[in-house]
């Protein structure tokens, strides 16, 4: 079993380069769809290119407990259709997005992803690549890696969107800030 030092260095260098891969997408304007959070998150979590297609090994099809940052567990139910559930949330922020509320759109994606736990694994980064995806797509240019740093509580609680939307929306008038000069 590696030590928790070379887990979390696997897990980073997996994490930029899942990053370099969004980015990608955002620059190239292609659309965020389930097949690309799909191989997001097989990067992610070591399955790329370990027979990736087999979908069971990427999405969660059985309930799950886990144990958020407050130190409470919850159980979450059966998601019969978890490529549904991510296309419907893909397709409110790439809406918002599209309207011009790209932070909404970014805080959507992220709270969508982390809170429906559509994937067997690395939830919370793939809702970060997806977040960074559409900030960068639609020219607000925060660090990914900024973003994945963000300490938050748990999503549920009263007043921890609000926080979120908050700490990105600064995030967004920093980077501009950092632009302009």
């Amino acid at each position: 079993m590696p030590s928790d030092t070379l887990k979390k260095q696997l897990e980073r260098t997996r994490f930029e380069r899942a990053l370099q891969a969004s980015e990608s997408l955002a620059d190239r304007r292609a659309l965020l769809t389930t097949a690309e959070l799909s191989r997001l998150n097989a990067i992610l979590t070591g399955l790329a290119g370990k027979n990736a297609e087999d979908e069971s090994r990427i999405w969660r099809t059985a309930p799950v407990t886990l144990t958020l940052p407050s130190g409470k567990t919850e159980t979450l139910a059966l998601v019969a259709d978890p490529k549904q559930m991510a296309r419907e949330k893909l397709h409110r922020a790439t809406e918002a997005a599209e309207a011009g509320a790209v932070i909404d759109a970014a805080v959507g994606i992220y709270a969508g992803l982390v809170m429906s736990h559509v994937f067997q694994d690395a939830n919370r980064r793939t809702a970060v690549l997806a977040a960074h995806y559409f900030l960068r797509r639609y020219g607000i240019p925060v660090s990914g890696l900024a973003l994945h740093e963000i300490g938050l509580g748990d999503l549920r609680e009263e007043g921890q969107l609000e926080a979120l939307r908050e700490t990105i929306g600064q995030m967004a008038k920093f980077a501009a800030k950092q632009r302009l000069r």
